[in-house]
Formats: C-alpha cells, structure tokens, sequence
C-alpha cells in the first residue's frame, strides 16, 4: 500500500523506517508500530523492514494496524545494515527516522528532530534513549556504559556529536544521496557477535563528504528502549564490550584512528574518571553498589581494549567496505 502523504510546500516531508527481525519481539514490536503511528504531527509514510524472516513478514501483513503502514522485506544481505538500506531505498521522505524494533518513541520524537533538521547545515539528529528494563536495573551498571545497551550514556552531551545512536536517529536522504548508505560489513545480524558502529562510519563518512555539515543530539524528545533480562547481566555486558571494541578496530582501519576514536579520548580522559569518582563518592556515603560500578567501569573499558587489540591484529584481513550507494539502490514496490 502506497500511503505516501502529499507534501506540504516548505515542509521537510518524513518517513519512519521499523526494522525488525525476530518472531520473539512481537509485542514490543508492536508497540514501537503503534508509537510510530501516534506521532504528531504524522510522518508522510510509516515503512517496516522485515530481515530474512518470511514467517514474520506474513504475520505482519496479516495484523490489521490503525494506520496505513507498508511491510517490506529486506532485499540486501542479512542485517541491520541491510535492513536500513532496503528502507532507504523503499521510503520517499525527505528526512528518515530510523527506529529499532524495540523502542517505543515519545509522541513528538519526529516534530523534535527534524525541528533540528529545519537547520540546512544539520545533517542528522539523535534523540535521548533511555533504558526500559524488563526486570530491576542491576545496581552494578554504571550510566557510562548504558551505549553497551544501545541507550544515552552519561558524558553524551546535547549539541553537536561525531555520531548517532540507531535506536532512535534522524537523518537527511541526501546524506545518503552524497555517501552511499549503511556499510553491511558493520551491521548487526541476528546470529553473528554483535558487531556495530555502522552509524558511526557512516556519520564520519558523511562529514567528510559534507564538511560544513554536522550532526546534533537533542535529548528533550526520546524513545524508551526495551532491556531484556538477558542484556542486564556480567555476560552480556561484557561481550558487548568486547564486540565493541572489535568493531573499533574495523573502523579504525576504514576512517583511521583520527575520526573513529576521536570521542572515545574524551571519554576515556573525562567520562569514565568521573564515573569513578562518584562510585567511591558513593561508597563513602554508605552506599556499596557504588564500589560495584566501578569495578564494572574497569571491567567495560579491559574488555573494550582487549577487543580492540585483537580487532586490529585481525581487521585488515576481513573484507573490504561494502556501503551500498543510494543511486543503485532500486526502489522496491
């Protein structure tokens, strides 16, 4: 169904892009359709990415949904990079939020970012995601570290950023139109580790080729992301650093070292002795988790760096960029 609205003179028109993959996030799924379908005002087009799950993509178009919405397969390699990509080349809008299957957004998310976006020299916008846990939040978990879970950390400050967090980002279709779109050797797959910084090669690739333009974080809107039982553990928390830092490495490789650690400085010289700091504070005021998180702060940066060294040692032999360009990028109906 083409549920494409007409564009109002002088408006960015917009497009939300839900990707999913898995039978198992159906009902959070449905939720994140449901608060994509209540933003206000619209968006022009509300497109849902299904990744190399059939069965899925049936029960979908089978649901009756209060608002015209379409149901696309992905038709690039399995991932959420290929996943993105197919809703790129898939949606019309001017500006395209892209959401994870497992956010659920604030109602006005789209009329806040692209706000930002009404700024010709604003590329693209992320806004605050914070962490809905399914069970207690472990009282080790240091906020510093919430980018493990795919949600705001602590130390990421409203303004300019070098990168965005895919849970919740808005970005310009010309970006795409300049750079090509996601790298799917970065991407995320729903077997392999969980690998990223897609966004942020991305972002540094688009800088470079629109250097005049940037990138903003406006926490003032946001999308509450959904944290399983099985991400608020030691395990998940410290593979998902590890992964981190293996990704680093192919990034460092792809950008150089400059770009792809360029925030990772500051964060290890300020955010995370500061992160520290309150822990002991908090130890001091009668309070022992706070020792907890910072051994987790310890722990999160040595599973980083290991990653990353052996990341470096292995990265060149992988294969090479694989960004798909927006022209070559036929529209599927």
């Amino acid at each position: 169904m083409d549920n494409f609205q007409h564009p109002v003179p002088g408006k960015l028109t917009t497009a939300i892009v839900i990707c999913c993959y898995s039978d198992k996030r159906w009902d959070i799924l449905n939720k994140a359709i449901a608060a994509a379908a209540r933003q206000v005002p619209a968006a022009d087009e509300i497109v849902v990415i299904v990744d190399h799950n059939p069965a899925l993509a049936l029960r979908l178009r089978a649901k009756r949904f209060e608002t015209p919405l379409r149901i696309v397969e992905n038709i690039h390699p399995p991932g959420l990079s290929g996943a993105r990509n197919t809703g790129i080349s898939v949606s019309r809008g001017e500006v395209i939020l892209f959401l994870d299957d497992d956010a659920v957004s604030d109602q006005d998310l789209l009329a806040t970012l692209v706000r930002q976006l009404e700024d010709p020299s604003v590329l693209g916008a992320v806004s605050a995601i914070r962490p809905l846990w399914e069970t207690d939040r472990p009282s080790w978990f240091p906020d510093e570290f919430l980018w493990t879970l795919g949600c705001t950390y602590r130390g990421l400050h409203p303004g300019p950023v070098r990168n965005l967090i895919g849970a919740s980002m808005c970005i310009r279709r010309s970006v795409f139109d300049h750079t090509g779109c996601f790298d799917s050797g970065l991407g995320r797959t729903a077997k392999a580790l969980p690998l990223g910084c897609e966004e942020t090669e991305l972002c540094i690739r688009a800088t470079k080729a629109l250097p005049h333009g940037r990138f903003v974080f406006e926490p003032s809107s946001g999308s509450d992301h959904a944290i399983p039982a099985d991400r608020a553990t030691w395990k998940y928390f410290l593979h998902r650093c590890w992964a981190e830092g293996l990704s680093k490495a192919s990034l460092s490789l792809m950008a150089g070292s400059g770009e792809a650690l360029a925030s990772e400085k500051t964060y290890m010289t300020r955010t995370l002795p500061q992160g520290v700091m309150r822990g002991f504070a908090d130890v001091l005021l009668g309070q022992p988790s706070g020792l907890l998180r910072v051994v987790a702060l310890g722990a999160g940066l040595a599973a980083t760096a290991a990653g990353f060294a052996l990341g470096r040692t292995r990265a060149a032999l992988k294969r090479p960029f694989t960004s798909v360009p927006a022209r070559a990028l036929e529209p599927v109906e």
